[in-house]
């Protein structure tokens, strides 16, 4: 154990002999050429910068932002009530519109895609505990810190320690952490991530260690233990924000990364990408017909896994593929770039904006269409709030994360030991 925390080393097991890992890692280098125009993206050093990665997180953003505005929008138009998951759940035979109105699989993608991330970066190799959870600190707390204390400044008197303590420490998903409202409707997704973090570099020294016949041992051992929490309790929905049910979305995400490394090849093409996307609107679709959001059926407990594993497959198959660097490439990877500031502040500018009845209510058209011509509609002022936020408080505090990977027999410099900081470069 070091001052900074603990030393993970990450070595090649049964899977691979060292001059494997030195291939992966020439294929991974010469992968890294053709994503290599970023335009002025604020690139981490801890692993190549892809393009195609930003258009994911664009697409899962902007997902959740019609998603939840559907919602509102609806609702204010129907008569100004809460939405009723069981009453008010939209249903549609036309597979594209389930994409919109299943929209919380976003925050599934998001959590694919934080596993895939981490891994292609890290895979093989030894990571500095501390310097990896300080980067994380760097990414996801100045932005969530800042809504927090304004939003105790709004209401002071629902102040409490315990509340609060829970909400910044990581446990913002418990039943006690304190709730913002429509500001904080999103925090529970924030406080799962932060939960993944903590493990994320022990679950990576076990996938590069053991390989992953072990890893796939270890998730399906989640699974079996959830399904058993599950038949005591019969209930779903404490899955739904808790690690306890997403964890599994992480590990196929990982799962994915590990399969870019070793064998990208075989994941390439505009055919494969077109056959996860295809499966991933037919997932969506199906659940949205049998009502799976208010579902309690048995068939439930496995969706975590079903809906993960095909986004890890659409992840892995569009980033193997894509590798434009045009201009609608560079447009997507800045609205991805923007997509933490999306996520965060989208409900509570939907909400503002729902509040001050501002929305489009053309005639003829039903209050669900409405809601979502105006959640469209809304996009370009989210984004607007976005740009404000990413570049006023979030690219401050990236510039000083720090490279936690370690070289082989390297350790962490005696100057970082007590803080684990150190200025890094802006890099373009």
């Amino acid at each position: 154990m070091r001052e900074d925390g603990l030393i993970i080393r990450a070595t090649v097991g049964a899977n691979g002999r060292p001059s494997d890992v030195r291939k992966a890692g020439d294929r991974l280098s010469e992968f890294r050429v053709a994503h290599s125009k970023t335009g002025g993206v604020l690139r981490s050093e801890n692993r190549p910068y892809l393009g195609s990665v930003d258009h994911i997180r664009a697409f899962a953003a902007l997902l959740v932002v019609c998603y939840h505005g559907t919602q509102l929008f609806m609702m204010a138009m129907s008569g100004d009530r809460p939405f009723d998951r069981d009453r008010d759940w939209p249903y549609s035979t036309n597979p594209l519109a389930t994409i919109v109105y299943e929209g919380h699989t976003g925050v599934s993608l998001f959590m694919a895609l934080s596993g895939f991330i981490f891994t292609i970066g890290t895979l093989d190799r030894r990571i500095s505990f501390g310097r990896f959870m300080s980067n994380r600190l760097l990414r996801i707390y100045p932005l969530f810190l800042l809504i927090v204390v304004l939003a105790i400044a709004m209401k002071p008197w629902e102040f409490t320690v315990q509340g609060f303590a829970l909400q910044v420490l990581g446990f913002g998903n418990w039943p006690a952490a304190l709730q913002f409202g429509a500001v904080g409707v999103v925090f529970w997704a924030i406080a799962v991530e932060m939960q993944f973090y903590v493990l994320f570099p022990a679950l990576n020294a076990l996938l590069s260690r053991f390989g992953l016949r072990q890893f796939l041992r270890l998730f399906g051992a989640v699974v079996a233990v959830r399904m058993l929490v599950w038949a005591a309790n019969a209930q779903h929905l404490m899955l739904y924000d808790s690690l306890a049910g997403r964890i599994d979305q992480f590990l196929l995400g990982m799962v994915a990364a590990w399969l870019f490394v070793r064998h990208r090849d075989r994941f390439l093409g505009w055919w494969k990408v077109a056959g996860a996307a295809a499966l991933a609107v037919g997932m969506l679709w199906a659940f949205n017909q049998l009502q799976g959001q208010r579902s309690q059926a048995a068939w439930r407990i496995l969706w975590p896994d079903v809906e993960g594993a095909v986004w890890a497959l659409v992840i892995l198959t569009y980033v193997v593929t894509c590798r434009s660097t045009g201009w609608w490439s560079r447009a997507l990877s800045k609205v991805g770039e923007l997509s933490y500031s999306v996520y965060l502040l989208h409900y509570a500018i939907l909400a503002v904006l729902v509040s001050h009845r501002v929305w489009i209510a053309l005639p003829g058209v039903s209050p669900l269409h409405n809601g979502l011509i105006t959640s469209v509609a809304a996009i370009p002022l989210v984004l607007a709030v976005s740009w404000l936020t990413y570049h006023g408080v979030e690219k401050l505090f990236l510039q000083f994360r720090v490279k936690y990977r370690l070289p082989d027999g390297g350790s962490v410099p005696l100057a970082d030991r007590s803080t684990g900081l150190r200025a890094g470069p802006a890099e373009g």
